[in-house]
């Protein structure tokens, strides 16, 4: 032989993208697979420089590839104030005063400009976050903290000030200002109304993104995961829009894994704005390309989220306060949705109510009407969808974008939409048979970005480590282990990369370690599984150090 592996990963199972084989190495050239077999066919390969890597009997897979994502703001919270660790409400106050110290230090010369920005606060800790919590923690600055789902604002009497929020600022359309008995805001915004202060948050600078852009993937390899796409491209939140960290990133070659974006349709946007919308995502989808960042998808959000009943629902939440509403009208929707696809962008639809989902089913059905076959689009979330709506998909060629972590019970939202609704909530399986494609993705740094627990809880229905979500949703819309897996790998891969995701001889070598066999595994016993390697285009990345 003439021409040696760089790379050889030995004494596993090769589980391919979409089945587990025989096979129990693969090795790797310059980046693209070169050899799949056995162990002694693959050794061949070795040279004098190749590095073996051995599996210990793990199973080697296409790289997780995560679906829904928001990978350059993970990170850059990561870098903040990150709440996410916090196991308690003393933690996390202790986490903020730990902030709020930095905050201090390299605020400039003007403490009062200098925010404590960042997030991951948990609603059953707070339940009812106050902004008073918040001042006596920190009172000369101001404060604006995302709570882990990232559609709420806890923030303090400072940033309400520099918002202009007060007793009289009235409710925004998709949003609430929670007040207490005297009429005065509590610091607790939600949906739209956390935009209001948003709006006045100095967004991250370039660097701070692409700092956050180079720690989030190195945080994503740990787990296997070897290529995303950013699922908002644009303004949103107070957040700044996160394009040209991904291109500079791109370019200048920091940024390995595999990327793309979807370019994001603010809130509110009318009928009428829709023609000008598209014509500057035209735009920046040909600037983009020509950087070599692929931003053929057109994100919007329909609704909300059950737990603020801000999702779209056909039946009234339990509360009787209404049945959510839709983010952008019908009209609006629609229309975007015809002229997204006759311009050959595929739609990324957040959804989580089954109202949503059937306005969002008929605006993409006038498309295949209007335009013919066109791009693969995707919704997201899918928490509630109507049975007769759920065997749509795959008729109208629409990807089941699935945050399968999500589908557990949840004590939380059961006030919301009722035990009944809540059960019958994430049907995958429904979805599966009825021909739909599956795709997998965390929603990071909404919700852990594991790709194990996301695995455990689409083929067990529940998940041991969330309280109150041990007991399964209905069994069964449950997936096999095959099926999820198929979904965060080739899945994944196929719908946001436009690459295959598999095993395959030639294919780009992104590929991970498990540190056991999941077939091997109780299914109840998923979650435990990890990273052990992460190779990225055939180089390895990251390594578990052993116990």
């Amino acid at each position: 032989m003439t021409e040696f592996a760089d790379l050889c990963l030995v004494s596993g199972r090769v589980f391919d993208g979409t089945v587990l084989t025989a096979h129990t190495a693969v090795a790797s050239r310059a980046g693209r697979i070169v050899a799949i077999g056995s162990d002694a066919a693959v050794l061949k390969w070795r040279g004098p420089d190749t590095r073996v890597v051995g599996a210990a009997g793990g199973a080697i897979l296409p790289g997780f590839v995560d679906a829904h994502i928001h990978a350059a703001f993970g990170g850059v919270e990561r870098l903040s104030c990150d709440l996410t660790p916090a196991q308690s409400v003393e933690e996390t106050f202790e986490l903020i005063r730990a902030a709020a110290g930095v905050a201090a230090q390299g605020g400039g010369s003007n403490e009062d400009t200098a925010w404590v920005t960042g997030g991951g606060w948990s609603h059953e800790l707070f339940p009812e976050p106050t902004r008073q919590q918040l001042d006596a923690i920190v009172a000369d600055r101001p404060v604006a903290l995302s709570d882990a789902g990232h559609h709420t604002l806890w923030v303090n009497s400072r940033a309400l000030e520099l918002a202009g929020i007060t007793r009289d600022t009235p409710q925004p359309h998709n949003g609430h200002i929670h007040v207490d008995a005297h009429g005065e805001p509590t610091g607790y915004l939600n949906e739209s109304a956390a935009e209001l202060v948003g709006r006045v948050i100095p967004p991250s600078t370039d660097a701070e993104i692409v700092a956050g852009l180079h720690n989030a993937q190195e945080f994503l390899w740990t787990l296997g995961v070897t290529g995303w796409h950013e699922a908002i491209l644009g303004e949103y939140n107070g957040k700044a829009d996160c394009t040209a960290a991904y291109v500079e990133g791109l370019t200048g070659g920091s940024i390995r894994s595999a990327v793309s974006g979807a370019l994001w349709v603010p809130q509110g946007t009318t009928e009428e704005q829709i023609p000008a919308l598209i014509a500057d995502f035209e735009r920046r989808r040909a600037a983009n390309a020509a950087a070599g960042f692929d931003t053929r998808t057109v994100k919007a959000m329909v609704d909300g989220v059950p737990h603020g009943e801000t999702a779209a629902l056909l039946d009234p939440y339990c509360s009787h306060h209404g049945s959510g509403e839709l983010h952008l009208d019908e009209a609006a929707l629609r229309a975007l949705v015809l002229q997204a696809d006759r311009a050959g962008f595929a739609l990324h639809l957040h959804i989580m109510g089954d109202r949503g989902i059937r306005v969002a089913l008929d605006a993409v059905e006038a498309a295949r009407v209007a335009n013919g076959p066109g791009p693969r689009h995707h919704f997201a979330h899918l928490s509630m969808i109507h049975p007769d709506d759920a065997l749509r998909f795959g008729p109208l060629g629409i990807t089941a974008n699935m945050q399968a972590l999500w589908a557990t019970p949840d004590p939380h939202v059961v006030p919301m939409i009722g035990e009944e609704r809540m059960r019958r909530g994430y049907p995958f399986r429904t979805l599966a048979d009825g021909g739909a494609d599956l795709a997998m993705g965390s929603d990071w740094p909404v919700s852990p970005a594991d790709p194990w627990a996301a695995i455990h809880v689409a083929v067990n229905r529940s998940f041991p480590l969330i309280p109150g979500a041990e007991s399964p949703l209905d069994a069964s819309q449950a997936l096999t282990l095959t099926e999820a897996l198929a979904a965060y790998t080739s899945g994944s891969s196929s719908l946001v990369l436009g690459v295959p995701g598999r095993v395959r001889i030639g294919e780009r070598a992104d590929l991970v370690v498990s540190t056991e066999n999941p077939f091997d595994v109780p299914a109840d016993r998923l979650y435990q599984l990890a990273a052990a390697a992460t190779v990225v285009a055939g180089e390895l990345v990251y390594q578990r150090p052993r116990s």
